[in-house]
C-alpha cells in the first residue's frame, strides 16, 4: 500500500510532543517531529495552563512533519485527564484551563462531600475520590464564579479543547471523560444523579463518543496559514494511559496486569467489568475506561518521580549523575534492607528528596541509607513493592489470578526497576513499547478510519512495530521475602 502518515499530539503535564508515524499497512514507524514545554502559570487568582502556547507549538510541529512531501492522513490528541476549559456561546475560551495543581478545590472539599459522599460517589461514577478530580474541580468553579451557570455554553476536557481549536467540532471523548467522576460507571454516560446533586449544568457536556470518530478536516484556517493539505481530525483515545493500554502487546490471554511506567506509574488490568465495592474504595483503585469500552481497574501510583527528584537535587548540589548511572550504583548495593512507601504525601513535592528517603526510613526504625547508591536501591525496591501490592490487591478485588505483568512507557529503559518488578512479584514481566501512549494515539486514528479492524490486528501490528523484552523472576532472590518487612515497615510509618 502507499506509505500512509497519522501525526498524534502526545500532551503530559511537563511537555507536549507531536509524533509522526509512516504506515505501510505491516508496521508502523514512529518517530518525534517537535517537542516543546508545557508549564502551568501562576496569574492572580490561580494556576492555568497556557493553551494558546500549546496550539502555536503544535501548529508548528504540523508544519514540521508536512516537510517531506507525504502527504498526512490524520491527527489525534492524547493528554492527561481532569483538566478542562469553559466555552462562551459563540465558541470562545472563557479563560484559561485551570492546572489541577491549582489549590482551589481544598477550600470546598468538605461543602462538596456534604452533598456527595465518597462512597456513593464511588459506587456511581467507579472513580477515586481526589481533590483534583473534575466533578469537584468544575463544583468550586461553581462556588467562586456562579455566574459560569449563566454564561458558559460548553465545557471541553483538554484533548476535545484541542480538537476543536484544529477542525471548530465540540465533542466528548470517551476515555477522557471517563476520568472526570462525571460519567455513570455501568451506562457510560453522564450520571443525572451527580449533575443534579451537584447542581452542575449538564447542557455542558456533549454526546460520548467511544471507539473513536472522525470530526471533521483541519480547519481552513489552518491550513491556509500552513500552507498545506487538509487532513481528517479524529476524536481517538483521549487519555494518554488509554492509549499507552492500546498499545500493549498482551503475549497471551492469561490475566495479564500493565503498569504504565513513568513521572507516576498507572498499575491496573484491563476488564469487561468495574470494581466498585468499598473494598475497591478503600485500597484506591479507580474504574477508567479504554478505547474500546472496557475498563482499566488501576491505582494511580509513583513511579520514577522520586528517582527524577534525586537527580535533579544531586545536580543543583553540583553533582551531575545520569539516570544510567543512578542505576549502576544501585545494583552494586546488595544488602538493602530499608523501603519507603512511594504513594507518602511527603514524596509528592519536589525538593530534598535524600533527605526525605532517610527520614522516612529513621521513622519506620529502618537503617538509614547513606551512599547515593543505597538511596537509589531503596527507592526502586519499594516501587517494585508497592507495584505488586497493587497487583494482589486487584487480583483479590476481581478474584483473577494475574499471572504476567506487561510494563510500557519510559520507565521501562531503568532494566534494574523492571527486574526487581519480575522478582519481587515472582511473575514473568514483558516490556515494551517505550512511547506507548503515542503509539496507542496511532492505532486508535488507524482503528477509527478503518484501516484496521479489532484488537487481535493492533496486537500483531505492534509486535511487527516494536521490540519487546521479557524478564525472568530471579531464583534465588530474597526479594520476594523481603516484602513481608516492606509492609510492616509500613504499618509503623502509618
Amino acid at each position: 500500500m502507499t506509505l500512509m502518515k497519522l501525526l498524534a499530539i502526545d500532551l503530559g503535564a511537563s511537555s507536549g510532543r507531536v509524533m509522526q508515524a509512516i504506515y505501510n499497512g505491516h508496521s508502523i514507524q514512529l518517530s518525534e517531529v517537535h517537542r516543546f514545554k508545557n508549564e502551568p502559570m501562576n496569574v492572580n487568582d490561580g494556576l492555568y495552563w497556557n493553551i494558546l502556547h500549546l496550539f502555536g507549538e503544535i501548529k508548528i510541529g504540523i508544519k514540521k512533519a508536512s516537510a517531506d512531501g507525504i502527504p498526512i492522513r490524520s491527527i489525534s490528541v492524547d493528554t492527561w485527564g481532569v483538566d478542562y476549559a469553559y466555552l462562551d456561546q459563540n465558541g470562545d475560551l472563557l479563560y484559561q484551563p485551570h492546572c489541577y495543581r491549582d489549590n482551589r478545590m481544598g477550600q470546598y472539599e468538605e461543602t462538596f462531600y456534604k452533598k456527595i459522599s465518597k462512597e456513593a460517589l464511588f459506587e456511581e461514577t467507579g472513580i477515586q475520590p481526589a481533590c483534583i478530580n473534575t466533578v469537584l474541580q468544575i463544583f468550586a468553579d461553581l462556588q467562586e464564579k456562579p455566574h459560569l451557570a449563566r454564561v458558559a455554553e460548553r465545557v471541553l476536557f483538554m484533548p476535545d479543547l484541542i480538537n476543536y481549536l484544529l477542525s471548530g467540532v465540540l465533542s466528548s471523548e470517551y476515555t477522557i471523560a471517563s476520568s472526570s467522576g462525571l460519567l455513570n460507571i455501568n451506562s457510560q454516560t453522564w450520571s443525572d444523579s451527580v449533575f443534579e446533586t451537584l447542581e452542575i449544568p449538564k447542557k455542558w457536556f456533549g454526546e460520548v463518543i467511544q471507539g473513536g470518530r472522525v470530526l471533521r478536516s483541519l480547519s481552513p484556517r489552518i491550513t491556509q496559514e500552513l500552507k498545506i493539505e487538509p487532513f481528517d481530525v479524529i476524536a481517538g483515545a483521549g487519555h494518554d494511559t488509554a492509549a499507552a493500554v492500546l498499545a500493549i502487546p498482551y503475549a497471551s490471554e492469561q490475566p495479564t496486569a500493565f503498569i504504565s511506567c513513568g513521572t507516576w506509574s498507572l498499575v491496573g488490568l484491563e476488564s469487561p467489568n468495574p470494581v466498585t465495592s468499598q473494598e475497591a474504595l478503600a485500597a484506591n483503585l479507580t474504574n477508567e475506561g479504554c478505547f474500546d469500552g472496557r475498563y482499566r481497574i488501576l491505582k494511580n501510583t509513583t513511579g520514577l518521580w522520586i528517582i527524577q527528584e534525586l537527580q535533579r537535587d544531586w545536580r543543583l548540589q553540583g553533582e551531575d549523575i545520569s539516570f544510567d548511572e543512578m542505576v549502576t550504583l544501585a545494583r552494586n548495593v546488595t544488602n538493602n534492607r530499608s523501603w519507603i512507601n512511594p504513594n507518602d504525601a511527603i514524596f509528592a513535592a519536589p525538593g530534598d528528596m535524600e533527605a526525605k528517603v532517610k527520614e522516612r526510613c529513621h521513622m519506620t526504625n529502618q537503617p538509614v541509607p547513606q551512599s547515593k547508591g543505597e538511596v537509589v536501591r531503596v527507592v526502586l525496591e519499594s516501587l517494585a513493592f508497592a507495584y505488586r501490592q497493587t497487583v494482589e490487591q486487584i487480583e483479590s478485588l476481581t478474584g483473577q489470578k494475574i499471572e504476567q505483568i506487561h510494563m510500557v512507557g519510559g520507565g521501562i529503559q531503568n532494566e534494574l526497576l523492571c527486574q526487581l518488578t519480575a522478582d519481587v512479584s515472582q511473575k514473568p514481566v514483558l516490556t515494551g513499547p517505550i512511547e506507548a501512549s503515542a503509539l496507542g494515539n496511532i492505532l486508535a486514528q488507524l482503528l477509527t478510519l478503518g484501516e484496521i479492524q479489532d484488537r487481535q490486528t493492533v496486537q500483531k501490528l505492534i509486535k511487527d512495530s516494536e521490540k519487546t523484552k521479557q524478564y525472568q523472576p530471579q531464583e534465588g532472590s530474597d526479594l520476594a521475602q523481603s516484602y513481608q518487612e516492606f509492609q510492616a515497615s509500613m504499618k509503623v510509618g502509618s
